[in-house]
């Protein structure tokens, strides 16, 4: 759950602490004709810092794109599922914050070469005769794709918020 007060700037920063991804590449997003992304030099599309989810006037079921790390492409799909109203006012109300209600495997790893190389890199380190399996073993450590921590992911969102990072 994400607050419609947030930015889609914002929004980017929520889905890389959900990831487990360290915001080291470019991303944008893409609603219906409308593309954003963050406003740095040469930037030809709008300014992802300050679009609003609201702005977007997004329905339930709506949907938009999410683009991470162009060499990479990881490109994710936001359905909207519902929305909710919160007064403004009500700064006290949890549904200002950014919130995981569930989650399972985790996120890939950063630069592991996008949803193909992510494949790849999981049939070598589950084959222990795969010639790169040592190779990927030692490059992504402790890595277990299995491995979901709904707990730490929350901790983390809620100390973002709290820092004002997200």
């Amino acid at each position: 759950m994400v607050p419609d007060t947030y930015s889609l700037h914002q929004l980017h920063r929520v889905i890389q602490l959900v990831f487990g991804w360290l915001d080291y590449h470019l991303y944008s997003f893409q609603a219906g004709e409308r593309r954003f992304e963050q406003p740095l030099d040469g930037a030809e599309d709008e300014d992802s810092t300050v679009i609003l989810l609201s702005d977007l006037e997004l329905g339930k079921k709506a949907r938009f794109i999410y683009r991470y790390d162009f060499g990479d492409n990881w490109l994710l799909e936001i359905i909207v599922d519902d929305i909710h109203i919160v007064s403004p006012l009500d700064e006290s109300d949890e549904r200002l914050l950014p919130k995981l209600y569930a989650g399972e495997r985790a996120g890939p790893p950063e630069d592991c070469g996008g949803p193909h190389g992510y494949a790849h890199m999981l049939e070598a380190m589950q084959n222990p005769e795969h010639p790169e399996h040592e190779d990927y073993r030692r490059w992504a450590g402790n890595y277990d794709p299995e491995q979901f921590d709904l707990r730490m992911v929350r901790n983390n969102l809620a100390l973002a918020a709290a820092w004002g990072t997200v």
